[in-house]
């Protein structure tokens, strides 16, 4: 099955189509539930993650978690603005 999004009224697909489909073949589109993974993408998602994180370099890392922690503490200690109310 090819996931899509509707993108401004029109429906653009995630990946590449079948090769057997044609110009102006009609399809049925259903509406996705979110909270219906199958379990083989599940595992295909953390297969392709974990590959991804055996080549990561260590010193890009190290410097990703000083990135990360110089936004937390920005973040803690921004104030609070409130969005202006609509009259």
């Amino acid at each position: 099955m090819v996931k899509a999004v509707v993108s401004r009224g029109e429906i653009r697909p995630l990946e590449p189509l079948p090769a057997d489909w044609h110009e102006g073949q009609s399809l049925r589109i259903e509406k996705l539930d979110d909270t219906d993974v199958p379990a083989d993408e599940i595992d295909r998602d953390f297969a392709e993650l974990a590959r991804l994180c055996q080549s990561s370099d260590p010193a890009d890392e190290a410097q990703m978690e000083l990135a990360l922690a110089e936004a937390r503490r920005q973040a803690s200690s921004a104030p609070i603005v409130s969005p202006p109310s609509i009259v």
